[in-house]
Protein backbone atom coordinates (compact mmCIF):
# COMPACT_ATOMS: atom_id res chain seq x y z
CA UNK A 1 0.00 0.00 0.00
CA UNK A 2 0.98 3.27 -1.00
CA UNK A 3 2.37 5.58 2.05
CA UNK A 4 0.78 8.68 1.86
CA UNK A 5 0.78 11.54 4.24
CA UNK A 6 -0.79 15.05 3.82
CA UNK A 7 -0.56 17.42 6.13
CA UNK A 8 -1.06 21.40 6.54
CA UNK A 9 1.37 24.49 6.37
CA UNK A 10 0.04 27.44 7.56
CA UNK A 11 0.44 30.17 4.53
CA UNK A 12 1.65 33.61 5.87
CA UNK A 13 3.04 36.04 2.94
CA UNK A 14 6.46 36.97 2.93
CA UNK A 15 7.63 35.28 6.58
CA UNK A 16 9.20 32.34 6.74
CA UNK A 17 7.17 29.38 8.03
CA UNK A 18 8.41 27.50 11.36
CA UNK A 19 9.95 24.29 10.24
CA UNK A 20 8.83 22.54 13.65
CA UNK A 21 5.72 21.13 11.94
CA UNK A 22 5.40 17.63 10.68
CA UNK A 23 8.04 16.17 8.07
CA UNK A 24 7.61 13.72 5.19
CA UNK A 25 10.66 10.86 4.56
CA UNK A 26 11.52 12.18 0.74
CA UNK A 27 14.32 14.47 0.37
CA UNK A 28 12.09 17.01 -0.87
CA UNK A 29 11.97 20.17 0.30
CA UNK A 30 8.17 20.73 2.31
CA UNK A 31 8.59 23.74 4.10
CA UNK A 32 7.53 27.34 3.13
CA UNK A 33 10.78 29.64 3.42
CA UNK A 34 8.79 32.41 1.27
CA UNK A 35 5.63 33.56 -0.15
CA UNK A 36 6.64 35.84 -3.34
CA UNK A 37 3.76 37.73 -4.62
CA UNK A 38 4.71 38.40 -8.42
CA UNK A 39 1.63 40.70 -9.88
CA UNK A 40 0.05 37.78 -11.71
CA UNK A 41 -0.01 34.17 -11.42
CA UNK A 42 3.56 32.43 -12.43
CA UNK A 43 3.52 30.06 -15.08
CA UNK A 44 7.28 28.68 -15.50
CA UNK A 45 10.60 28.50 -12.94
CA UNK A 46 13.85 27.15 -12.90
CA UNK A 47 16.84 27.21 -10.84
CA UNK A 48 19.59 29.09 -12.62
CA UNK A 49 22.30 26.36 -13.79
CA UNK A 50 20.62 23.95 -11.17
CA UNK A 51 22.74 25.48 -8.50
CA UNK A 52 22.13 28.84 -8.23
CA UNK A 53 19.25 31.45 -7.77
CA UNK A 54 15.84 30.94 -9.05
CA UNK A 55 13.85 32.06 -11.74
CA UNK A 56 9.78 32.63 -12.44
CA UNK A 57 7.85 33.93 -15.32
CA UNK A 58 4.62 36.15 -14.30
CA UNK A 59 3.46 37.48 -17.33
CA UNK A 60 5.60 40.05 -19.13
CA UNK A 61 7.97 39.59 -15.89
CA UNK A 62 10.65 38.09 -15.05
CA UNK A 63 12.01 37.36 -11.48
CA UNK A 64 15.14 36.16 -9.55
CA UNK A 65 14.66 34.75 -6.45
CA UNK A 66 17.60 34.65 -3.78
CA UNK A 67 18.26 30.89 -3.47
CA UNK A 68 19.00 31.43 0.59
CA UNK A 69 16.15 33.53 1.95
CA UNK A 70 13.36 33.14 -0.90
CA UNK A 71 13.01 36.90 -1.65
CA UNK A 72 12.93 38.87 -5.11
CA UNK A 73 16.87 40.00 -5.99
CA UNK A 74 14.93 41.45 -9.92
CA UNK A 75 12.34 41.90 -11.67
CA UNK A 76 13.44 42.39 -15.19
CA UNK A 77 10.46 44.07 -17.45
CA UNK A 78 10.56 42.04 -20.90
CA UNK A 79 7.61 43.63 -22.39
CA UNK A 80 5.77 40.58 -24.09
CA UNK A 81 4.13 37.39 -22.33
CA UNK A 82 6.93 34.78 -21.18
CA UNK A 83 6.36 31.18 -22.26
CA UNK A 84 8.65 29.17 -20.71
CA UNK A 85 11.79 29.90 -18.37
CA UNK A 86 15.71 28.47 -18.42
CA UNK A 87 19.40 29.40 -18.00
CA UNK A 88 22.35 28.95 -19.58
CA UNK A 89 24.19 26.04 -18.88
CA UNK A 90 26.74 27.85 -16.18
CA UNK A 91 24.04 29.23 -14.73
CA UNK A 92 24.98 32.99 -15.35
CA UNK A 93 22.21 34.08 -17.10
CA UNK A 94 18.56 34.25 -17.22
CA UNK A 95 16.84 33.06 -20.29
CA UNK A 96 13.15 33.64 -21.42
CA UNK A 97 10.95 33.20 -23.90
CA UNK A 98 8.71 35.53 -25.22
CA UNK A 99 6.94 35.78 -28.55
CA UNK A 100 9.83 34.54 -31.31
CA UNK A 101 12.98 36.12 -29.09
CA UNK A 102 15.04 34.35 -26.73
CA UNK A 103 15.97 36.93 -23.99
CA UNK A 104 19.42 36.17 -22.48
CA UNK A 105 18.94 38.36 -18.97
CA UNK A 106 22.42 38.60 -16.98
CA UNK A 107 21.99 37.51 -13.30
CA UNK A 108 24.97 39.46 -12.33
CA UNK A 109 23.22 43.26 -13.27
CA UNK A 110 19.78 42.09 -14.31
CA UNK A 111 19.61 43.31 -17.66
CA UNK A 112 18.74 41.98 -20.94
CA UNK A 113 22.03 40.96 -22.85
CA UNK A 114 21.43 39.69 -25.74
CA UNK A 115 17.86 38.98 -27.56
CA UNK A 116 17.90 36.18 -30.39
CA UNK A 117 15.50 35.99 -32.83
CA UNK A 118 14.01 32.30 -33.44
CA UNK A 119 12.71 31.17 -37.02
CA UNK A 120 9.01 30.84 -35.34
CA UNK A 121 7.55 31.03 -31.74
CA UNK A 122 9.18 29.29 -28.95
CA UNK A 123 7.93 27.19 -26.69
CA UNK A 124 10.46 25.31 -24.59
CA UNK A 125 14.22 26.06 -23.29
CA UNK A 126 16.22 22.82 -23.12
CA UNK A 127 20.01 23.50 -21.86
CA UNK A 128 22.33 20.78 -22.35
CA UNK A 129 24.27 20.66 -18.69
CA UNK A 130 27.65 21.62 -18.52
CA UNK A 131 27.93 22.76 -22.03
CA UNK A 132 27.47 25.68 -23.88
CA UNK A 133 24.90 24.48 -25.77
CA UNK A 134 20.98 25.69 -25.49
CA UNK A 135 18.18 24.07 -27.46
CA UNK A 136 14.66 26.09 -28.35
CA UNK A 137 11.81 23.41 -29.13
CA UNK A 138 9.91 26.38 -31.69
CA UNK A 139 5.78 25.91 -31.46
CA UNK A 140 5.89 24.64 -35.15
CA UNK A 141 8.18 21.66 -34.07
CA UNK A 142 11.04 23.03 -35.26
CA UNK A 143 14.68 23.17 -33.26
CA UNK A 144 17.35 25.81 -32.36
CA UNK A 145 20.35 25.38 -31.20
CA UNK A 146 21.96 28.16 -29.93
CA UNK A 147 25.91 28.49 -28.62
CA UNK A 148 25.96 30.57 -25.42
CA UNK A 149 29.62 31.74 -26.39
CA UNK A 150 28.55 34.63 -28.48
CA UNK A 151 24.98 33.93 -28.00
CA UNK A 152 24.14 32.55 -32.05
CA UNK A 153 22.17 30.29 -33.55
CA UNK A 154 24.48 27.83 -34.90
CA UNK A 155 21.48 24.67 -36.41
CA UNK A 156 17.90 25.61 -36.90
CA UNK A 157 15.93 23.21 -38.92
CA UNK A 158 12.41 21.14 -39.11
CA UNK A 159 11.53 17.62 -36.95
CA UNK A 160 8.58 15.36 -37.40
CA UNK A 161 6.92 17.29 -34.17
CA UNK A 162 4.03 19.22 -35.23
CA UNK A 163 2.72 21.62 -31.78
CA UNK A 164 4.85 20.57 -29.11
CA UNK A 165 3.66 20.31 -25.94
CA UNK A 166 6.34 19.28 -23.43
CA UNK A 167 10.47 18.28 -24.32
CA UNK A 168 12.97 17.31 -21.73
CA UNK A 169 16.61 16.50 -22.88
CA UNK A 170 17.92 12.70 -22.74
CA UNK A 171 20.41 12.11 -19.62
CA UNK A 172 23.12 11.53 -22.19
CA UNK A 173 22.17 15.45 -24.04
CA UNK A 174 22.74 13.31 -27.34
CA UNK A 175 18.74 13.17 -27.74
CA UNK A 176 15.97 15.30 -27.31
CA UNK A 177 12.16 13.98 -26.32
CA UNK A 178 9.42 16.33 -27.52
CA UNK A 179 6.01 15.39 -27.16
CA UNK A 180 3.41 16.62 -29.43
CA UNK A 181 -0.24 17.36 -29.16
CA UNK A 182 -1.39 13.66 -30.29
CA UNK A 183 0.35 12.35 -27.17
CA UNK A 184 3.43 11.09 -29.70
CA UNK A 185 6.88 11.34 -27.71
CA UNK A 186 10.20 11.54 -30.46
CA UNK A 187 13.08 11.02 -29.30
CA UNK A 188 15.43 12.98 -31.82
CA UNK A 189 18.77 13.30 -32.52
CA UNK A 190 20.31 16.62 -31.28
CA UNK A 191 23.04 16.42 -34.04
CA UNK A 192 20.84 15.98 -37.18
CA UNK A 193 17.21 16.12 -35.54
CA UNK A 194 15.85 12.95 -37.08
CA UNK A 195 13.74 10.96 -35.33
CA UNK A 196 15.33 7.82 -33.84
CA UNK A 197 12.50 6.80 -32.05
CA UNK A 198 8.89 7.49 -30.57
CA UNK A 199 6.07 6.26 -28.90
CA UNK A 200 2.57 6.86 -28.33
CA UNK A 201 1.40 8.05 -24.72
CA UNK A 202 -2.60 7.22 -24.24
CA UNK A 203 -4.50 10.18 -23.84
CA UNK A 204 -1.53 12.64 -24.52
CA UNK A 205 0.99 14.01 -22.35
CA UNK A 206 0.60 17.32 -19.87
CA UNK A 207 4.31 17.14 -18.55
CA UNK A 208 7.35 15.61 -19.08
CA UNK A 209 11.25 16.02 -17.03
CA UNK A 210 14.38 14.40 -17.39
CA UNK A 211 16.41 12.45 -14.83
CA UNK A 212 19.36 10.79 -14.11
CA UNK A 213 17.85 7.47 -14.45
CA UNK A 214 18.41 6.68 -18.32
CA UNK A 215 14.75 8.40 -18.46
CA UNK A 216 12.64 11.04 -19.07
CA UNK A 217 9.19 11.27 -17.48
CA UNK A 218 6.11 12.21 -18.71
CA UNK A 219 2.38 13.05 -16.94
CA UNK A 220 -0.08 11.23 -19.22
CA UNK A 221 -3.51 13.63 -19.70
CA UNK A 222 -6.31 11.63 -17.56
CA UNK A 223 -4.42 8.83 -15.70
CA UNK A 224 -3.16 8.45 -12.55
CA UNK A 225 0.33 7.64 -13.56
CA UNK A 226 3.73 9.00 -14.87
CA UNK A 227 5.46 6.89 -17.87
CA UNK A 228 8.75 6.48 -17.40
CA UNK A 229 10.50 6.81 -21.34
CA UNK A 230 13.60 4.43 -21.35
CA UNK A 231 16.33 6.95 -22.93
CA UNK A 232 17.84 3.91 -24.75
CA UNK A 233 14.90 2.46 -26.55
CA UNK A 234 12.52 5.80 -26.59
CA UNK A 235 10.06 3.47 -25.39
CA UNK A 236 7.93 2.93 -22.28
CA UNK A 237 9.52 1.01 -19.61
CA UNK A 238 7.74 2.19 -16.56
CA UNK A 239 4.70 3.23 -14.69
CA UNK A 240 4.65 5.25 -11.58
CA UNK A 241 1.46 5.50 -9.88
CA UNK A 242 0.42 9.02 -8.60
CA UNK A 243 -3.36 9.86 -6.79
CA UNK A 244 -4.24 11.88 -9.29
CA UNK A 245 -3.38 12.51 -13.16
CA UNK A 246 -0.29 14.83 -13.07
CA UNK A 247 0.78 18.33 -14.90
CA UNK A 248 4.18 19.74 -14.30
CA UNK A 249 7.06 17.31 -13.13
CA UNK A 250 10.55 17.72 -11.58
CA UNK A 251 12.80 14.86 -10.49
CA UNK A 252 15.33 15.06 -7.75
CA UNK A 253 19.11 15.35 -8.76
CA UNK A 254 19.99 11.66 -8.00
CA UNK A 255 16.09 10.45 -9.80
CA UNK A 256 15.29 9.03 -7.06
CA UNK A 257 12.46 11.24 -6.59
CA UNK A 258 9.75 12.93 -8.58
CA UNK A 259 7.96 15.62 -8.04
CA UNK A 260 4.04 15.66 -9.87
CA UNK A 261 1.73 18.43 -9.62
CA UNK A 262 -1.25 17.53 -10.00
CA UNK A 263 -4.39 20.15 -10.38
CA UNK A 264 -6.78 20.52 -7.26
CA UNK A 265 -4.31 18.53 -4.38
CA UNK A 266 -1.00 20.07 -4.78
CA UNK A 267 1.94 18.18 -5.40
CA UNK A 268 2.86 14.63 -5.09
CA UNK A 269 6.42 13.29 -4.02
CA UNK A 270 6.97 9.70 -5.51
CA UNK A 271 9.84 7.22 -4.85
CA UNK A 272 11.34 5.91 -8.38
CA UNK A 273 12.82 3.13 -6.09
CA UNK A 274 10.00 1.25 -4.86
CA UNK A 275 7.02 3.23 -6.24
CA UNK A 276 5.72 4.18 -3.42
CA UNK A 277 4.27 7.93 -2.66
CA UNK A 278 5.92 9.44 -0.20
CA UNK A 279 3.37 12.31 0.64
CA UNK A 280 0.75 14.46 -0.72
CA UNK A 281 1.10 18.30 -0.04
CA UNK A 282 -1.99 20.36 -0.54
CA UNK A 283 -1.35 23.39 1.22
CA UNK A 284 -0.01 25.82 -1.66
CA UNK A 285 -2.77 26.28 -4.14
CA UNK A 286 -3.06 25.09 -7.73
CA UNK A 287 0.64 24.57 -8.94
CA UNK A 288 1.04 24.28 -13.03
CA UNK A 289 4.81 24.26 -12.16
CA UNK A 290 7.70 22.78 -9.74
CA UNK A 291 10.97 23.03 -9.98
CA UNK A 292 13.89 21.63 -7.44
CA UNK A 293 17.48 22.31 -7.43
CA UNK A 294 20.25 20.40 -7.49
CA UNK A 295 21.21 20.01 -3.90
CA UNK A 296 17.51 19.30 -3.30
CA UNK A 297 17.56 22.17 -1.01
CA UNK A 298 15.17 24.47 -2.55
CA UNK A 299 12.01 24.25 -4.75
CA UNK A 300 9.85 26.91 -6.43
CA UNK A 301 6.15 26.35 -6.98
CA UNK A 302 3.75 27.99 -9.33
CA UNK A 303 0.63 28.48 -7.87
CA UNK A 304 -1.73 31.83 -8.12
CA UNK A 305 1.85 33.56 -6.00
CA UNK A 306 5.19 31.82 -5.83
CA UNK A 307 6.43 29.84 -3.09
CA UNK A 308 9.72 29.03 -2.08
CA UNK A 309 10.29 25.90 -0.59
CA UNK A 310 13.29 24.98 1.74
CA UNK A 311 13.81 21.49 2.96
Amino acid sequence: MNKVIIFAILVLSFVACDSTGPSISSEFPAFMLQAVNTGGPPTACDFLGGTGDGLAAANTYLYFIDRDAGYVKAEVSLGVPITDVSSSPEGGYGLAIGGNVLYVISNDIYTVHQQILLPEVGSFIVPRPSSTIIFVVCADGSLVKVETVGWTITKSGATDVIDPVAAALGTSGDYIFIADSNGKVYKISTSDYSTVAETTVDGGVNGMCSTALNEVLVSPEGKSEVWAIDCGTGEHSRTFNVPYPATALASTSSGKYFYATVPGHGFAVVNTIDNTVEAVISSFGDPVDIAINNQTTRALLCTSDLFVLER
